[in-house]
């Protein structure tokens, strides 16, 4: 077995145990909160901060990569690692500084309506302010948890970001009495100073860093240069959904703390296998463009998507199908009420479009970087943000919260158009009849599955009364059977290669 399906193997395996961990920490939330205020001040109050989270950790990895590629093939990738980990660190501590000081003034300006209620302001303040004092750790580790991916050591990667999950639900548990809610930030900042050492404990100190070379200036500024328009893009689908918060607060109590577990729950299979499969075959495309061999690029990239469709379609299919089971077993209990979870339920089956789109998306991006022409992804990224605005607020005053829902489905929708298309342009087209012909297969494969998920109703009476968790577990594991029985029938590819021990991608 090669070393990168071994290293695939182990990244999907950490990636499955990063996004448990998360959603134990949404089910901790959930029952300690359920969709109080206190829940609504905490989730909308860390979507602003989080937005440069996200705009650090995925865009400095896919920026860091095919930069340190190129450092390293002239042999000063050590020395280029610690150019970019020291001008992080200077600029997200900066970053850092004014968020704290500014957090009060941001969280008025934002979210007027917490002053309803008592203590909303001090939580949505605290929170936001602890998650800026994070930037500094998360810029740092970021930087690192690139070059791991370089190295195509994926799982240390996700195990450093899940130390932070961990450390945030044992504060959650811990000390929830004590802070209230507040614990929940608490635990993010610890966690990111963990996640940190254990790099340093990993890298050992001496190793970790050339703490006697002098920054090269010059060169930073080059890498972000490229890296800014990179995370902007990445940071694009945190900040459609902080203006989704924005909007859901002014909906009333509960709306804020619902349309999140929804989004959370239904991007775990996005998280899995969206950024999963694209983390994987930007290296493979990376290093085919760093050959120059265009052929090699676009068949990486062809292969990202159609597996990416593979195991993504059906999931996301029984889902939509089994949506409030899903939800009712994950987060109904302590302080998340029946009443919640049908709520919930309601937001999340219009999510479906968005995990689905922004996973193709994902797919899309590696190639963009790889050609480093993320200015596209970042004018296409500015354009969909300026369109959710409208969208939402059109939906939303029409449909209320599961306008906002419905929006965050369609502007996915149109990014991922906006976004393929032009990649097709630039890399002058795919393979149409192969993408096509392993399309028609799943989508088959998929229309089989519901058919029998719908037929399993009908012919059982009373399975719809059944245990929720009986349900999930009898119709999701049967339903995958049906559905990959279908594909190998059809002899796909892709499942073959899946069920292939030890084997490895075929050529065509």
């Amino acid at each position: 077995m090669s070393k990168l399906k071994v290293a695939s193997i182990l990244f999907l395996f950490s990636t499955f145990v990063l996004k448990f961990s998360s959603m134990i920490r949404d089910l901790v939330i959930a029952g300690l909160f359920g969709d109080s205020y206190q829940a609504d001040a905490y989730l909308a109050a860390m979507t602003i901060p989080n937005a440069f989270v996200l705009f650090l950790l995925t865009g400095m990895k896919d920026a860091f990569l095919p930069s340190y590629y190129k450092f390293n093939a002239i042999g000063r990738g050590e020395e280029h690692l610690t150019n970019v980990v020291k001008g992080t660190f200077w600029i997200t501590l900066g970053v850092s500084i004014l968020g704290v000081l500014l957090s009060g003034p941001i969280i008025r300006l934002f979210y007027p309506n917490f002053g309803e209620f008592e203590h909303g302001f001090a939580i949505a303040t605290a929170t936001a302010a602890l998650y800026f004092a994070s930037l500094c750790m998360v810029g740092v580790n970021a930087v690192y948890e690139g070059y791991f991916d370089a190295k195509k050591k994926f799982s240390f990667s996700v195990f450093s970001q899940t130390s932070v999950v961990l450390m945030t639900i044992l504060f959650a548990i811990l000390f929830h009495e004590q802070l209230g809610i507040i614990a929940i930030p608490v635990g993010y900042f610890v966690g990111t100073i963990v996640s940190l050492l254990l790099k340093v404990i990993y890298r050992t100190p001496r190793k970790f860093l050339n703490w006697q070379q002098k920054m090269d200036i010059g060169e930073v500024s080059d890498f972000y240069h490229i890296f800014w328009p990179v995370g902007l893009t990445i940071a694009v689908g945190q900040i459609n959904l902080m203006v989704n918060t924005f909007f859901a607060a002014d909906l009333g109590e509960g709306v804020v703390s619902n349309l999140n577990y929804a989004f959370r729950l239904v991007n775990i299979p996005q998280a899995i296998f969206g950024v999963t499969i694209a983390t994987i075959a930007f290296p493979i495309i990376a290093e085919a463009h760093n050959k120059k061999n265009p052929a090699l690029f676009k068949r990486g990239l062809e292969k990202g998507y159609l597996y990416l469709l593979v195991f993504l379609t059906p999931m996301l299919a029984g889902m939509w199908y089994l949506m409030h089971e899903l939800v009712g077993t994950v987060y109904e209990r302590g302080a998340f009420s029946a009443s919640a979870t049908s709520l919930t339920t309601s937001y999340a089956v219009l999510y479906i479009g968005s995990a689905f789109f922004y996973s193709i998306q994902a797919v899309t991006a590696k190639g963009f970087y790889t050609l480093e022409k993320g200015h596209y992804m970042m004018r296409i990224g500015l354009f969909s943000i300026i369109l959710n605005i409208l969208s939402n607020w059109i939906f939303s005053q029409f449909y209320g919260a599961q306008g906002i829902a419905l929006s965050a489905s369609i502007v996915a929708l149109l990014y991922c158009a906006i976004t393929f298309s032009t990649l097709y342009k630039e890399v002058g087209g795919f393979d149409v009849r192969y993408l096509l012909r392993n399309t028609a297969q799943i989508v088959l494969g998929v229309t089989v599955m519901m058919a029998y998920l719908y037929g399993f109703d009908v012919m059982v009476p009373g399975s719809e009364d059944w245990h929720r968790i009986i349900r999930l577990v009898v119709l999701g594991i049967s339903g995958a059977i049906v559905y990959f029985s279908v594909m190998l029938l059809f002899r796909n590819e892709f499942v073959k290669e899946m069920l292939a021990k030890g084997g490895t991608p075929s050529s065509r």
